[in-house]
C-alpha cells in the first residue's frame, strides 16, 4: 500500500513541475512588449502608405489616422486586456502549485507517521494570511 501512496506522490511532483513550467513560461511571456508591437508594425505600415502617396494630400491623412489608430489599439490591448489577464494567470498558477505542494507534503508526511497536529502546522505554513482569513473554520482562527 505504501508503495500506491508513493507512486502517487511521485505523479503529483510531475505534474508540479510539469505546472511549474508552464508558470514559468508566462512569467517570461512578454504581453506588454508582444502587443505594442503589433500597434508599432501597424503604424509603419501606415507611415510607408503615407511616404508613397505625399504629392496627394487626402491619402497622407489616411495613411497617419491608420498609423496612430494601429498604435492605439496595440497599447490599448496590451494595457487593458492582455496584461491584467497575464496577472490574473500567474496568481490561479501560484495558487495550483501551492495546492499540489501541500497535497504531496501531506501525502509524504502521513507516509512518515507525522503527528496530525504538527502535520497541520506544517501545511498552514504554506498558506498566505489572505487564504488563512479566506476559511478560517479550517485553519481554527
Amino acid at each position: 500500500m505504501d508503495s500506491g501512496f508513493y507512486a502517487a506522490c511521485a505523479g503529483l511532483r510531475t505534474q508540479s513541475q510539469a505546472l511549474d513550467v508552464v508558470a514559468h513560461n508566462l512569467a517570461n511571456l512578454s504581453t506588454v512588449g508582444f502587443s505594442p508591437t503589433i500597434g508599432i508594425i501597424g503604424a509603419v505600415l501606415g507611415l510607408i502608405q503615407v511616404m508613397q502617396h505625399l504629392d496627394k494630400i487626402d491619402e497622407v491623412g489616411k495613411g497617419i489616422a491608420v498609423a496612430f489608430v494601429a498604435t492605439l489599439y496595440g497599447v490599448g490591448a496590451a494595457n487593458l486586456i492582455l496584461l491584467p489577464a497575464a496577472g490574473k494567470l500567474k496568481i490561479r498558477i501560484r495558487d495550483e502549485q501551492i495546492i499540489r505542494e501541500m497535497t504531496i507534503e501531506g501525502a509524504v508526511s502521513i507516509l512518515e507517521g507525522m503527528n496530525p497536529r504538527m502535520l497541520r502546522e506544517k501545511l498552514l505554513g504554506f498558506l498566505t494570511e489572505a487564504h488563512k482569513t479566506a476559511v478560517p473554520e479550517v485553519v481554527g482562527v
